[in-house]
């Protein structure tokens, strides 16, 4: 099978969302972000259609249908809304830990209660039954009813479930991502239902670590070819010197870079998503294209930007908020210097 090949039933899954993207989620979003409102009404929208089960076990009451449509879906929808996509993200990373787990939360996850998930690196640490420390940036925090999350308890791992309600939020007024209810979350002494504990519970944040990298890879891709659309339109309909700018060469060249960078990081998001589907290591791959997709993101709505001129940097065009979306991306997941240091670990080891 081809590297971008889909069955008929991920395509059906695939083609659905488009559907919804274009209908509901296209001309709703620059209003959304304008005004950093919530996106609730286009996330309980994905949960009508069913897809936060798409990589869920059939057993565990997903489609079992795994990674490649997951990543194919989210970037129909990371062309129009880096908010929306990184919130199915968050789901996932909560489904893929409970799946690991066997909690049953994770049907309530499927069915569209919004879960995020924070990971070891924000450092917080069990004691007593209580979970203590603080997400400095929690994407979805804001409104999420459940946080899955590894803690550190006297030197074990353990993967943990909070109910929404025991934490204390913070919004924040984030570069990016403004409908994806960024906030602080401060977990102050909540009481915490353990899910797993040592090597299960690594093995879970591990698993709830690749959806992540896949799927912002996946989210990435998208929102850089939105912006290389956007700015392509704009410059097929713009004259300069007599001619549509899209007839210039130095305004070719820039967008035939950055399609060149998406393409290689879309076919790396693929390839991951494979090797993941077929129980292999998928990690290094996983990685490489996280960062590279990030990359080419900011790449991509930085020369579109360049090609829109003044209008670039207006909120009446998509491409700024692609780039705030693409360079909030950079910073989540440990960020883009954290997670080349553990490729590099991985590699010369």
């Amino acid at each position: 099978m081809h590297n971008l090949q889909l069955t008929e039933d991920q395509d059906m899954i695939v083609d659905t969302v488009r559907k919804f993207v274009a209908d509901a989620v296209a001309p709703a979003v620059l209003e959304l972000d304008e005004h950093r409102r919530f996106a609730k009404g286009l996330f309980d929208g994905l949960a009508e259609l069913g897809v936060f089960g798409v990589p869920v076990a059939e057993a565990n009451g997903g489609a079992g249908m795994g990674l490649v449509p997951f990543v194919a879906a989210l970037e129909a929808v990371g062309a129009h809304s880096g908010s929306l996509a990184r919130l199915w993200i968050g789901q996932a990373m909560a489904s893929a830990a409970l799946e690991a787990s066997g909690h049953a939360a994770l049907g309530e996850v499927l069915g569209g209660a919004l879960a995020t998930f924070v990971a070891a690196a924000d450092g917080l640490v069990l004691a007593g039954g209580r979970l203590q420390g603080s997400a400095p940036l929690c994407i979805g925090g804001g409104e999420a009813a459940h946080f899955v999350a590894i803690a550190d308890d006297g030197g074990k791992s353990v993967l943990v479930l909070v109910d929404g309600a025991k934490v204390q939020r913070q919004p924040l007024r984030a570069l990016g991502l403004h409908s994806a209810a960024p906030a602080r979350v401060t977990f102050a002494g909540a009481d915490v239902t353990v899910l797993a504990s040592g090597e299960a519970a690594v093995a879970a944040g591990r698993r709830a670590e690749l959806v992540a990298w896949l799927g912002t890879a996946a989210a990435a891709v998208g929102g850089g070819l939105g912006a290389c659309e956007q700015a392509s339109k704009h410059a097929g309909e713009r004259i300069a010197f007599g001619k549509p700018l899209l007839a210039q060469e130095a305004v070719q060249l820039k967008l035939v870079e950055a399609r060149r960078q998406i393409a290689g990081a879309r076919q790396l998001a693929f390839h991951a998503a494979r090797l993941a589907d077929l129980g292999q290591d998928a990690v290094e791959a996983a990685l490489q294209a996280r960062i590279a997709a990030v990359d080419a993101m900011v790449l991509a709505a930085d020369e579109a930007i360049q090609i829109q001129g003044g209008f670039g940097y207006t909120v009446e065009y998509h491409v700024e908020r692609h780039y705030r979306d693409g360079k909030t991306l950079e910073v989540l997941d440990g960020g883009n210097a954290a997670l080349k240091n553990r490729l590099a670990a991985l590699q010369f080891a």
